[in-house]
């Protein structure tokens, strides 16, 4: 290996002094390490890892020492990313807290083999590049994924690392050369571990949900041997091929997105797209996903659907919108509750429909002074935060998505994916109702989350069940979706969850009193499901 490029390490100290020194002393400290309490044990990790990192010791040793630490750190952080990978955003500032720690003992992780790095650069540890190399770029790409986890961009110098670590694999002659990872349980090369975290970026990570990202994990550690690094571009013109420039703090991209980078080195999917192609073909013959490799927990059609989605952003480069976005610049108001969205489409506060409500003295003396109610106790109720709704930045939209942003300073709620929420345009009259279709926060804590707009103006509405053993059942606030024959939507109701039940009716109140059948259910999502209705009869 030569010509090796400056890493940013921290600078050796005197004063570091971490508990153990070399394999044996390592050991025997790890062997007092209380695993099953992940949080301390993580802490103490950390400590040690900056402490050795800060330490003059023999490379060989130094080496000895990372690989003992390695499977109790990639433990730790398993167990952590767990607390926060179901979490709706913005994190608590608890959880950043956990999140900040996973992502620095990924990084003091990456500076003890990057100083491997080093010593192996000038001859000290010969022969063991490859084991190296692919150890820092699997710190690398685990962060990358643990980022995606929790629905957080990672920085753009996550990618001029992961780059520069391969190079060097390649320069060396190693990136093919699978090596045992005790943590993989199998031999795993550099270009394995590249190829990964390259294709796992490409496959939306942000709009999948957990089981989606971990299903995509597990089919990108046996897949990726299948997707060599070439230098040349692929022979194969049938697909438009991904190319890698690595002098960009970027992924893979396509020719039509090239923006003036110029491209080294090319991904060759042709056999990939085979793969994916000869399972979809076979779980439309009835095939099972687990005796195609796919995991015993994969169900139809939604491994289907997600292989299909893959097989177009890895091999086609398509993207799963249907209409193009055009940039916008202005504000939004945004609801989060369905309890709000109802206030704030009928304009007032939910009562029970045909409960006749005595006036009070202040609002019979405001009837004899102005003809009407004063709404300035609604209006405190909204600021106590009864139904208070949150001003967002709108930046995209199309007929049936927007993208919006809800900068760190502003207060609201949290989200997660596939949740109701209710969107205004400043220039609109009526809000708009839509579902949380991916999402991330970035660097400064703002909130990014892309809307899957559902069709219609949408009305507020009250229901309740019918039936004898329901007769007492007070209303509750729901909102009805009128059809859109334009997209073949049928007329529905937003109600909250559990309360579809086949060929049950509700009485549903607006203007007057009617009883509407549920015919069926459109989606369920995170708080709410969207159900088809029809005249009782």
């Amino acid at each position: 290996m030569s010509d090796m490029p400056g890493f940013n390490l921290p600078e050796s100290s005197a004063t570091a002094s971490p508990e153990f020194t070399d394999g044996a002393s390592c050991a025997a400290w790890l062997a007092q390490l209380p695993l099953v309490n992940v949080a301390p044990s993580q802490l103490q990790l950390l400590d040690q890892l900056q402490e050795l990192n800060r330490f003059n010791m023999p490379p060989a040793e130094r080496l000895k020492v990372l690989e003992a630490l390695r499977e109790p750190v990639y433990f730790v952080q398993a167990e952590q990313i767990k607390k926060l990978a179901n979490k709706p955003l913005p994190l608590t500032q608890v959880e950043r807290g956990i999140f900040g720690q996973v992502v620095e003992l990924w990084q003091q992780l990456l500076f003890g083999y990057q100083r491997c790095l080093v010593s192996a650069a000038d001859g000290t540890l010969e022969g063991r590049a490859a084991l190296i190399c692919q150890r820092a770029l699997d710190c690398v790409a685990s962060s990358m994924f643990d980022h995606c986890r929790v629905y957080h961009a990672f920085p753009d110098a996550y990618w001029l690392a992961l780059h520069q670590l391969y190079r060097l694999a390649e320069e060396s002659g190693d990136s093919a050369a699978a090596v045992g990872d005790s943590v993989k349980k199998t031999d795993v090369s550099c270009t394995e571990v590249y190829v990964r975290a390259l294709l796992f970026t490409l496959a939306d990570p942000y709009e999948q949900q957990q089981k989606q990202l971990l299903q995509i994990q597990g089919w990108l550690e046996r897949w990726a041997r299948h997707v060599p690094v070439r230098r040349t571009p692929p022979e194969d013109k049938s697909l438009p091929p991904l190319l890698l420039d690595f002098s960009a703090a970027v992924g893979p991209y396509r020719e039509a997105d090239a923006d003036g980078r110029s491209a080294s080195h090319w991904l060759e999917i042709s056999e990939l797209a085979r793969t994916l192609k000869k399972r979809v073909v076979l779980l439309r013959k009835g095939e099972p996903p687990a005796s195609l490799g796919l995991g015993e927990d994969c169900a139809m059609p939604g491994v289907e659907q997600l292989l299909v989605l893959l097989f177009r952003l890895w091999c086609e480069g398509k993207n799963a919108r249907l209409q193009a976005r055009r940039s916008v610049s202005a504000k939004a108001r945004v609801c989060s509750t369905l309890a709000s969205m109802h206030f704030h489409i009928s304009g007032k506060v939910f009562r029970q429909p045909g409960h006749a409500t005595e006036l009070t003295r202040r609002e019979r003396d405001e009837i004899a002074t102005f003809g009407h109610t004063s709404t300035r106790l609604e209006e405190a109720y909204i600021e106590a935060g009864g139904y208070a709704f949150e001003e967002w930045l709108l930046q995209e939209e199309s007929l049936s998505g927007l993208r919006i942003v809800r900068p760190a300073t502003s207060a609201g709620g949290r989200y997660a994916h596939t949740q109701l929420i209710a969107v205004r345009p400043a220039d609109a009259k009526n809000f708009m109702l839509g579902v949380v279709r991916w999402l991330r926060s970035d660097a400064d804590d703002d909130l990014h989350v892309g809307v899957r707009i559902l069709p219609g103006v949408p009305k507020a509405v009250a229901v309740r069940p019918t039936g004898i053993n329901v007769q007492s059942e007070k209303f509750v606030p729901a909102l009805y979706c009128p059809p859109f024959p334009a997209l073949a939507s049928p007329a529905s109701l937003i109600l909250p969850p559990g309360w579809y039940r086949p060929k049950r009716v509700l009485e549903v109140y607006s203007d007057a009193s009617e009883l509407l059948l549920l015919s069926g259910v459109i989606e369920r999502g995170n708080d709410f499901e969207r159900v088809a209705i029809e005249p009782a009869r």
